[in-house]
């Protein structure tokens, strides 16, 4: 009988290079990650921070304002 282990590893510190850095097919994650995810991600950092800055730029690409997709998926 062999046993298994499972490693308890906290996840990964949601940084900006984190954020921006690419993944499988190429794309960032801020272009794969869910709106309510970023929204958690947006509302946990400061004002005027790379991240949110980088969440902001996203919303702009996809045809939104900042104010609206994130106040939709904030919760």
């Amino acid at each position: 009988m062999t046993a298994t282990t499972t490693k308890n590893t906290p996840p990964a510190r949601e940084t900006h290079a984190w954020l921006i850095a690419p993944v499988r097919g190429g794309k960032r994650r801020v272009e794969n990650l869910g709106w309510h995810r970023l929204a958690r991600m947006y509302y946990a950092s400061k004002a005027g921070s790379p991240i949110r800055r980088t969440i902001e730029r996203e919303a702009r690409a996809c045809g939104y304002t900042p104010s609206t997709i994130l106040s939709i998926h904030a919760a």
